[in-house]
């Protein structure tokens, strides 16, 4: 975990005042105190560590006693932008021509994962769908601008869960806007920003902010505004940053 010193395209100050005006967080209701933690992740919802990290984070959280103390927001960010946006394919084929590995190869990695998901008490399902992100990252920001960050964050997060646990197809745009639909977000607005002719801008704007602050890939952790850790970090290394960043905001708030 490293200390942010940089500033990023986007103003905090902003997004903290965009906190304010959206909607509540279920981890954060309106009775609730400021939570001790904001934790930014930027993710793509095909990333399969993105998966594993967001789990251990969890956990963390669980094992730390921080339930309810903690903001998740997430943030967009793509692992392959030059994906083509109108072909669907299987996964294990998509990393045999895209990374020059054999057929046994990613399924050997991808039985690793699924092992580490088991662990963790999650489904992971090894054969899936996989194509260009870009349309449910609009469709998230979409979200995000009529709605709030919490909301844009839960439907993202809910459709990466259903992604690898195979009950969600995040490339049909039919189930990508009745899902966008119990984030409030209306059909026209979510088929328009799913097929491309708004929002852009806005994931732009997250791309670089996470690259700005180091970012090489996904998961990408930001610890309230000061401290990045990239990677699925390891639950114990969760823990420990959680535990001291706690620390530093209880003793920050004693002060004021």
């Amino acid at each position: 975990m490293s200390q942010n010193t940089g500033n990023t395209e986007s103003d905090r100050t902003a997004a903290s005042s965009q906190k304010t005006e959206s909607a509540p967080s279920p981890s954060a209701p309106d009775t609730a105190p400021e939570p001790l933690i904001t934790v930014d992740v930027w993710t793509d919802v095909v990333c399969p560590w993105c998966y594993i990290g967001e789990s251990r984070l969890h956990d963390a959280i669980a094992a730390e006693g921080l339930e309810g103390q903690v903001h998740l927001r997430a943030h967009s960010f793509e692992l392959d932008p030059t994906s083509p946006t109108d072909t669907v394919r299987d996964n294990a084929d998509h990393l045999v021509e895209a990374k020059g590995l054999t057929l046994a190869k990613v399924r050997e990695m991808e039985a690793q994962i699924q092992e580490m998901a088991t662990e963790l008490g999650r489904e992971y399902v090894t054969e899936r769908p996989i194509a260009n992100t870009r349309g449910v990252h609009r469709v998230m920001q979409a979200i995000s601008a009529e709605h709030g960050e919490d909301a844009a964050t839960d439907f993202f997060l809910d459709l990466q869960r259903g992604y690898f646990t195979g009950t969600a197809n995040p490339f049909d745009a039919d189930a990508v806007t009745a899902r966008a639909g119990g984030a409030g977000l209306t059909e026209e607005v979510a088929r328009a920003a799913f097929a491309g002719r708004s929002h852009d801008d806005e994931v732009e704007t997250d791309v670089r902010n996470a690259v700005q602050m180091g970012a090489r890939g996904v998961p990408f952790f930001l610890f309230n505004d000061k401290y990045t850790a990239p990677g699925a970090l390891p639950l114990d290394a969760f823990r420990q940053a959680l535990r001291q960043i706690a620390d530093e905001a209880r003793a920050e708030r004693a002060q004021s």
